[in-house]
């Protein structure tokens, strides 16, 4: 009897056997390509400083200016633009402007002016002075031009007239005058140049001339500031008033 009891129990494990216990079907997983990456190592963690040194550093840290102040120290250093810079800017664009509009010896007499009003602004007249030099090589070139029509001659002239610089602009109305005698605006700008450079019986001639040509510069001429010095002359009121 004995016997028989153990041989029963050495066939449970072959029936288990024969009954395989079934899984679901998932497909066997493939082998990872990707390669593992490395653990980190216990000993990273001992890259922490000791208790000691850690107070050395945040003693080190408390000692130290925050960033701040010294945004604020260099804040202090910014010029804070005056009302005489102001107008020194305002009045060196002036002549710029000028410059750009080609008309060399106008931007000239006003970068002269930035010069003498604002001798305190060193940065300022040092860029008058370079511009002034630009227009000055400017005007020379214009001078070296051919100059072939007696408005190439009148266009010229009135830059010189713009700038004040009156025997030059005169030198030219001559020449243009020689070209085209009949012409009514060179013999009107003849006539205001004469008037600015208190020439008043050649004004009134070159003026009467003009007037003959074209009737409308009477009406031109009483208005013209640069006919100022000829208001109180009563051949100038006979010439411009209506008739």
């Amino acid at each position: 009897m004995a016997t028989k009891h153990k041989s029963s129990k050495a066939k449970a494990p072959d029936k288990a056997k024969s009954k395989p216990v079934k899984r679901a079907s998932k497909p066997p997983s493939k082998p990872s390509k990707q390669k593992a990456k490395p653990a980190v190592k216990p000993s990273a963690k001992l890259s922490r400083p000791a208790p000691s040194k850690a107070k050395a550093v945040a003693k080190a840290v408390k000692g130290k200016k925050p960033a701040a102040a010294k945004v604020g120290a260099r804040s202090t250093n910014v010029r804070v633009p005056s009302q005489q810079f102001a107008g020194a800017v305002a009045a060196l664009e002036s002549g710029i402007k000028l410059m750009y509009a080609e008309d060399y010896a106008k931007a000239v007499k006003a970068f002269n002016k930035v010069i003498a009003d604002y001798p305190e602004e060193p940065e300022i007249q040092a860029s008058a002075k370079a511009r002034i030099h630009a227009c000055e090589m400017k005007i020379q070139d214009q001078k070296r031009t051919v100059l072939r029509s007696a408005d190439d001659h009148y266009n010229v002239a009135v830059a010189f007239l713009n700038g004040g610089q009156l025997d030059s602009a005169v030198t030219h109305l001559q020449s243009a005058l020689k070209l085209a005698p009949k012409a009514d605006h060179i013999l009107y700008a003849i006539a205001a140049a004469n008037a600015l450079k208190g020439n008043k019986d050649q004004a009134i001639v070159y003026l009467k001339q003009s007037i003959d040509h074209r009737a409308e510069n009477r009406f031109q001429a009483a208005v013209d500031p640069d006919f100022a010095a000829l208001s109180e002359e009563q051949s100038f009121k006979d010439l411009v008033s209506s008739r």
